[in-house]
């Protein structure tokens, strides 16, 4: 009875440790989360409202390390091919850091007249991989709240993702990816209120891609839903010029926007 006890208590820390040894980190040098932004400017004339449109791309970039308040932390560098933002191409976006499986973020408003002016508002907790089926969760970006709930954890290629609804009816359900996170990265869209004013800019945000180097870990459809198994898309496709969603399903032309396959290679617009 007693050796039948020790085999159970064994398999049982074997099975905890390999959970523990196959988590991805979040937090990673060298990671980046691309976006496709739109920035939609109002104007008045002085008889009507206009509104002008720009595009652009985007990357949150972990790179680099830093000490705040005692902690360690990671630089997060924010590029884009347009100077959006602050009038510079790229700026320090945030600080990060993860610690038991959490993962905190403090962000920094650069000084529009000065982009090497940095100040760090206080930290928040942008995910937890800690969670259970049933667990909530609040998503706090300093701007506005999310209430989460966790309604699964499945596992598909060795990449473990976390379905939550929400209380919001614009948002009704999210997506986590361990490693990755969900559709709002590192929370840009959060941080960017809603266009009130005249002669102000809304910024929205479509998250594209989080890679490792060359490694595309995900990639988020319209939706915001967690996409996998682009490799095998890529696997049959011929150079054609034949156009393919991420799931494999041949398309009648290139979309305006999103994320397609196109002579094996994928193409974020």
């Amino acid at each position: 009875m007693r050796r039948i006890l020790f085999i159970i208590i064994a398999l049982a820390l074997k099975s905890c440790l390999y959970a523990q040894d196959n988590y991805r980190p979040f937090v990673e040098e060298g990671k980046s989360w691309k976006y496709y932004i739109k920035a939609t400017t109002s104007w008045w004339d002085g008889k009507e409202a206009h509104w002008d449109t720009e595009y652009a791309y985007s990357t949150l970039t972990i790179k680099g390390d830093t000490v705040v308040n005692g902690k360690e932390y990671k630089k997060v560098m924010h590029s884009s091919d347009k100077a959006f933002f602050y009038e510079v191409p790229e700026f320090i976006y945030g600080i990060i850091r993860e610690e038991d499986r959490k993962v905190y973020m403090r962000f920094n408003y650069p000084d529009i007249y000065d982009s090497n002016e940095i100040e760090y508002f206080e930290e928040y907790l942008i995910y937890d991989f800690n969670l259970k089926v049933g667990d909530s969760f609040t998503v706090n970006y300093g701007v506005n709240d999310l209430n989460l709930k966790l309604i699964s954890i499945e596992e598909t290629d060795g990449k473990r993702i976390y379905s939550f609804t929400t209380n919001s009816e614009y948002i009704p359900t999210m997506q986590w990816m361990e490693g990755v996170g969900g559709s709002y990265g590192l929370c840009m869209e959060q941080r960017t209120d809603v266009m009130t004013c005249i002669f102000c800019t809304r910024y929205t945000f479509l998250s594209l891609t989080c890679s490792l180097g060359d490694e595309v870990l995900c990639s988020f459809d319209d939706e915001g839903n967690v996409v996998l198994g682009v490799e095998e898309v890529k696997a049959d496709v011929n150079k054609d010029n034949s156009v393919y969603d991420l799931q494999g399903r041949r398309l009648s032309a290139e979309p305006s926007h999103g994320i397609y396959i196109k002579d094996g290679k994928k193409i974020a617009r």
